[in-house]
């Protein structure tokens, strides 16, 4: 009756005994660490962390298998709904450590994570590479020094050098989020630096990727180098270009020879870099400058003039076109030109999959291309077409292609989006930014990126309220990765979102100073020909007039609007954003003489890029519901109105809230009060329930409506009290004192009249008339305060 437990009995060596015993090099080393890593991995995914990996714990057995004992100290992942909810076994375990193998947090007693049996696996590596233990210091940001530093044999200290060094160094770092987050990630650095990749512990550049591909390919990049050195002569403003065709041939050859390497001699080989050595020399012998470029070759003119030689001289080898072919695509796609970019994808996919399979590495990465210039160029059905496949696929290749699969998804919502699938585009981006998360770490530039990215797609669906704590996630994660490094890319996009989302949710005076500050830093980053310095604009643009700064608004609009067209390629979807930008701009002084031909020509561009959405649709017809009572069209009005108030989709229950309050107003233009007031009434209970991610601004706008039916009627307290309101709901939405408060100012200064307290009535009438003055000059508001400034000066002292 007695029960007992039975266990494997292992019989094997230490780890690092075995490979001191068996003498192994370096590479075999790591190969049993992966072993490692993949059992520390497996537990990882079943929430569970060692917290005790040392050399004693994992065992060698006589035929190699690798064998992770004890973990009887063991701890279950932990949320906060269950952490009071812990084993005896886990907190009678809580301190029980091998302090040379722990991690800071766990020294210190605090939360624990994945991030933590890393650090051990760190420690574990190091001792494996260089035989020795890390130096720890007393200050927990100290850094041990590399392994290659421990070492003597000059061989043994050149194979350690670089990104081993890195990745072990990596895994020591004293925080948490800076360390793989994972043992998956960790292999996966591992693997990448096997394969002569570049690995994601070090910080990505140009040159180095460059100098990773000369180091796998030796021979055949010594070719394409004296090519490129020979043609590069004085031609400085194309060396960028230049190099990436010379890299991009240097792939094709090895790709050619590699396939055919026991069917061709040496002399084959020589030809064909010799053919490779040809097609670099045409590209630039060859290209002409497009018309209107004053002359000058551009990088632009290099791959169009690459795209058409690829077809011209590489027709017969599929798989070096297909190569280059991507990268032509790649380029032009950076470089903005997104009907290169498809021209080339569409030439190399084929090619792609005849030559290397369905699910190659390049293959992928066409077919990603191709989904990113869709998007880019507004054909959301082609986008549909690859996104699910291509996703499906990418899923199979984790952790290998976590980045791709990541950028994949972020495209794949992106299209989703546009068709107005909320909950299928929402889920998607998550999952995009868990995947990010777990294979690249929570400060990899993706993982920013795609959680700045959810927070414009809650944006996007008007959930203002959910998009605010992801864009602060999102800001707060870039400053922690790159705060000292100002101006920063990746700093600059997560603070332009968050000042967006600021913005959405009637906090623009908060939002301001963010806004101005990423336009000053993109502008470091890009100099003025950018079109991420515009964007930056575009937003500051929007902050100025939910302050109600219109002015300043417009100002900064215009610019954008001549920014982009001199700087976007022909029809492009940021030329409707940008023609909404300054309609925008120009909405607080109801000029719609300005405001119409800017949402035709939104509408136009739309259209011609098959770029319009029901979301866009609907935004047009509320804006033209107002364009409409403000030119006292009635026709057009009830047509406009109708439109919107007969769709009963939840999501635009905020275009019915704000064109109900525009029925009350043109109402009462018409002198019908009575039936005014029950609008109001409708059209404030809506702002406050049914679209709760109206701003301030638009609640005022009710509460403005309300008090002024109220006021027709006699109900002068209760009038006064609604205009207050409108008034306070401004002031909390940190609108600066402009046009946006005329209504209720005007309707104040009515009820001082009705007092007879002429001094006040006559201070807010003469601030709506200096606003009106500046703002639309003339127009029928202008005329009003005016009237009623002659009224409150006619009353008596």
């Amino acid at each position: 009756g007695q029960p007992y437990l039975v266990i494997e009995l292992v019989e094997g060596e230490r780890i690092d005994r075995h490979c001191d015993l068996k003498h192994l090099d370096v590479n075999a080393r790591l190969a049993l660490f992966d072993k490692v890593l993949s059992a520390v991995a497996h537990a990882h995914t079943h929430l569970v962390i060692h917290r005790d990996i040392k050399p004693g714990n994992i065992l060698v057995t006589s035929d190699g298998t690798v064998k992770l004992l004890d973990f009887g100290i063991a701890k279950l992942l932990e949320d906060e709904a269950t952490a009071g909810e812990a084993t005896e076994l886990t907190r009678d375990g809580g301190r029980v450590l091998t302090p040379e193998y722990a991690a800071p947090e766990q020294l210190r007693g605090e939360a624990i994570t994945t991030a933590t049996d890393v650090y051990a696996l760190g420690v574990l590596l190091y001792l494996l590479l260089c035989g020795r233990m890390p130096i720890r210091g007393a200050d927990p940001s100290f850094e041990p020094p590399p392994p290659s530093s421990q070492v003597d044999d000059a061989a043994h200290k050149r194979s350690l050098r670089g990104d081993l060094d890195t990745i072990v160094l990596r895994c020591l770092k004293a925080q948490m989020g800076e360390r793989y987050q994972s043992a998956a990630a960790l292999a996966a650095d591992l693997e990448r630096y096997r394969q002569g990749h570049a690995v994601l512990a070090r910080p990505d550049s140009s040159i180095y990727r460059l100098r990773k591909f000369l180091m796998r390919h030796k021979a055949q990049s010594a070719v394409v180098l004296a090519v490129a050195l020979a043609l590069l002569g004085g031609a400085y403003a194309q060396v960028a270009v230049l190099l990436a065709l010379a890299v991009g041939a240097a792939v094709a050859l090895w790709q050619a020879s590699t396939a055919r390497a026991q069917a061709r001699t040496a002399q084959q080989a020589q030809g064909r870099a010799e053919e490779v050595k040809q097609f670099i020399s045409s590209i630039f012998t060859e290209a002409r400058p497009r018309e209107g470029a004053g002359g000058v070759v551009t990088a632009l003119d290099l791959l169009y003039s690459a795209c058409e030689r690829i077809e011209v001289e590489l027709s017969g080898n599929p798989s070096v076109a297909a190569e280059l072919g991507v990268l032509v695509a790649e380029s032009a796609s950076r470089l903005g030109d997104l009907g290169l970019a498809r021209q080339a994808c569409d030439a190399a996919l084929p090619r792609c999959i005849l030559a290397f399979g369905q699910t190659h590495a390049l293959t992928l990465q066409t077919r990603y291309l191709m989904m990113e210039a869709a998007n880019e160029r507004g054909d959301y059905k082609l986008a549909a077409n690859i996104g699910p496949q291509l996703v499906a696929d990418l899923r199979l290749k984790l952790p290998l292609h976590a980045s791709l699969l990541v950028s994949s998804l972020r495209e794949h919502s992106f299209e989703l989006a546009k068709h107005e699938l909320q909950a299928p585009s929402l889920a998607t981006l998550q999952e995009a930014v868990e995947i990010a998360e777990q294979h690249l770490g929570p400060l990899h530039d993706e993982t920013l990126t795609s959680i700045g990215l959810l927070s414009n797609t809650f944006t996007h669906f008007a959930l203002h309220a959910e998009s605010l704590p992801v864009a602060e996630l999102a800001m707060q994660r870039a400053r922690t990765a790159y705060g000292d490094l100002r101006p920063h890319t990746q700093l600059v996009s997560p603070e332009r979102w968050y000042a967006a989302a600021l913005n959405n949710c009637g906090r623009p005076a908060d939002a301001e100073p963010i806004a101005r500050r990423c336009v000053a830093d993109q502008r470091l980053l890009d100099g003025e020909n950018s079109i991420r310095v515009v964007n930056a604009m575009r937003v500051h643009a929007s902050v100025l007039v939910g302050m109600g700064r219109w002015a300043d608004s417009v100002q900064m609009a215009q610019q954008v609007r001549a920014d982009q067209e001199r700087l976007l390629p022909g029809d492009h979807i940021d030329a409707a954003t940008g023609a909404r930008a300054l309609a925008s701009a120009w909405w607080p002084t109801r000029r719609t003489d300005l405001i119409a031909p800017l949402l035709v020509e939104e509408e136009a561009m739309l259209a011609r890029l098959n770029a319009d959405t029901a979301a866009k649709t609907m935004a047009r017809h509320r804006t033209r519901t107002f364009l409409a009572a403000w030119a006292g069209d009635l026709a057009a009005f009830q047509t406009e109105s109708a439109i919107v108030l007969a769709d009963s989709t939840p999501a635009f229950a905020y275009e019915r809230a704000r064109v109900t309050c525009a029925q009350s107003i043109v109402l009462q233009r018409l002198g019908r009060y009575s039936e005014a007031l029950p609008l109001a009434e409708q059209a404030l209970s809506l702002a406050q329930t049914e679209a709760p991610n109206l701003t301030p601004v638009h609640i005022s706008h009710a509460q403005e409506a309300l008090g002024l039916a109220l006021l027709e009627l006699g109900q002068v307290d209760k009038a006064f009290i609604h205009l207050q309101m409108a008034e306070i709901e401004l002031e909390r939405g940190q609108v600066v004192p402009s046009v946006w408060y005329a209504d209720s100012r005007l309707g104040q200064a009515r009820v001082h009249i009705l007092r007879g307290d002429h001094r006040v009535a006559q201070a807010l009438l003469n601030e709506v008339e200096a606003w009106w003055a500046e703002a639309n000059p003339g127009s029928t508001w202008h005329a009003e305060a005016k009237a009623w400034q002659t009224r409150a000066s006619e009353l008596p002292a």
